[in-house]
């Protein structure tokens, strides 16, 4: 699960581990926290590829201006096969892993 970050807003993707999300009781209560999910395949298979794409364009835009952050480890080609046992998590929770050639 990788998990995204914005003033006072948390995204979480990559769900498919089936590990449940823990959040602490006092998130939601002195944070204001609240929690919503939805799958992306059923949103984009009801005809949604306009709306879809422009909250793709809005999160680049937060993430151009860095107000979205997002964690991910640039690594040379060289240590392909660590990246991908990392992808993989092999070694416990990871940053995204980016190739860099």
């Amino acid at each position: 699960m990788k998990i995204f970050r914005q003033e006072g807003t948390k995204v979480t993707y990559g769900g498919m581990s089936k590990k449940p999300i823990t959040v602490p009781t006092s998130s939601f209560i002195f944070k204001d926290l609240s929690l919503r999910g939805f799958w992306l395949q059923k949103w984009l298979g009801a005809d949604k590829a306009k709306e879809c794409r422009d909250m793709v364009d809005y999160l680049l835009r937060l993430a151009q201006e860095g107000k979205l952050k997002y964690e991910m480890e640039l690594v040379p080609f060289d240590n392909f096969h660590t990246a991908l046992d990392k992808a993989l998590g092999k070694h416990g929770s990871q940053p995204k892993q980016v190739i860099q050639f």
